[in-house]
């Protein structure tokens, strides 16, 4: 029993000896880890809103560019329309105004240089309901950018005050920044660009609510966006899209020159034509020996083929226990009795050492000297 009370006791120690090292050792903590947004987060910079709107069942619809023709078969509630996509004329602004006369709500995100054209059809149209541009604060980007209670607006865009509106919303600075009017029994909200829409924007409160507000109310529940149709973007659209594009063109056809300079040597000659044919090795050897021969160098021939035979001459003596000292007047004697069975081998051996000694030898006798000497090497 004891022995038992004691093994317990023991256990019981270990393990608050293994607690205490764990509590003071062992540290749990949050581990943080960076998700890369996906390929359609980062092409299309309203997706959470598109979520959004799906989830509360509306209908979305999205589109490159708006004509007269597809602003009259419009049939969704609200209409979103970056004013830049659209070719603005009288036609237009008679569709626009008939469609929100009737009850359908437009919202116009203004280009930032707008008001720029007063000749433009929406500057004037937009002039007639008191809607005009108003002055450029410098600076107007910090005067919004760092305020949570306000929604993060476009940045060149401020209007003058109207007389009509039915909502006018201001920055930071005081600068009016949307305008909402009525036109029959719809509406038109005018901003500059929407980037409290935009997924990166949306999580914060004042842009969440006024986005609810510009789409909730809708009859029937669907927005048709005019804002362009964005697609994923891969390792040549960043490439473009950073003005390199012109660059990109260069390197690709000077890389298609290089290529097929290098190439062409390899698989043969594009056109058809006289080839010239290389020279054979034998005789690319035979003008090395020449060259050998005009500066009185043909000596080296000669000692890389008496130092090699000489070397397996002492070889194969020292391997039979003879003597492996070799005088050079002896080499060709002893490579002459070793070849003993290939007598014309022998003998084109001395006629090949002779023909290197030679001070003019001949074209001939060099290229048979060099091919008697190789073949005794072979055999040794």
């Amino acid at each position: 029993m004891r022995k038992k009370i004691a093994g317990f006791l023991i256990g019981l120690a270990l393990l608050g000896i293994a607690a205490m090292v764990f509590f003071y050792y062992f540290e749990i903590t949050d581990d943080i880890k960076f998700i890369r947004p996906s390929r359609e987060a980062m092409a299309n910079q309203y997706l959470a809103l598109d979520r959004w709107l799906a989830s509360q069942g509306y209908k979305i619809r999205i589109e490159n560019s708006g004509t007269a023709e597809s602003l009259r078969d419009a049939a969704e509630g609200i209409i979103y329309i970056q004013t830049d996509l659209v070719k603005w004329n009288d036609e237009l602004i008679k569709i626009l105004n008939s469609k929100t006369y009737n009850g359908t709500h437009f919202i116009l995100s203004l280009d930032s240089y707008w008001d720029l054209d007063d000749e433009n059809p929406l500057v004037l149209y937009l002039k007639s309901f008191g809607i005009e541009s108003g002055y450029d604060p410098e600076n107007n980007y910090y005067n919004t950018s760092y305020d949570e209670n306000s929604p993060v607006y476009g940045r060149n865009v401020f209007f003058n005050e109207p007389e009509n509106a039915i909502l006018i919303l201001r920055d930071a600075g005081d600068y009016i920044r949307l305008v909402e009017f009525e036109n029959g029994m719809g509406k038109i909200t005018v901003s500059g660009r929407a980037r409290f829409m935009t997924s990166s924007n949306l999580g914060n409160d004042a842009n969440a609510r006024l986005s609810w507000h510009l789409f909730s109310g809708a009859d029937p529940r669907s927005v048709l966006f005019i804002r362009g149709v964005t697609r994923a973007e891969g390792i040549f659209g960043r490439i473009f899209r950073r003005g390199n594009f012109y660059i990109v063109i260069f390197s690709a056809i000077f890389l298609i020159c290089i290529g097929f300079w290098t190439a062409i040597p390899v698989f043969g000659n594009v056109k058809d034509g006289e080839i010239r044919k290389g020279k054979m090795l034998s005789e690319r050897f035979l003008a090395e020996g020449n060259f050998l021969k005009r500066y009185n160098a043909l000596d080296v021939y000669r000692s890389a083929y008496f130092r090699e035979i000489k070397r397996k001459l002492i070889l194969n003596e020292s391997r039979s226990g003879m003597n492996v000292k070799i005088p050079d007047d002896e080499i060709i004697k002893r490579a002459a009795s070793v070849l003993a069975e290939s007598p014309e081998i022998s003998a084109g051996f001395s006629d090949a050492i002779t023909a290197l000694q030679k001070a003019n030898p001949g074209k001939n006798d060099f290229k048979k000297s060099v091919i008697i000497l190789k073949t005794i090497l072979e055999s040794l």
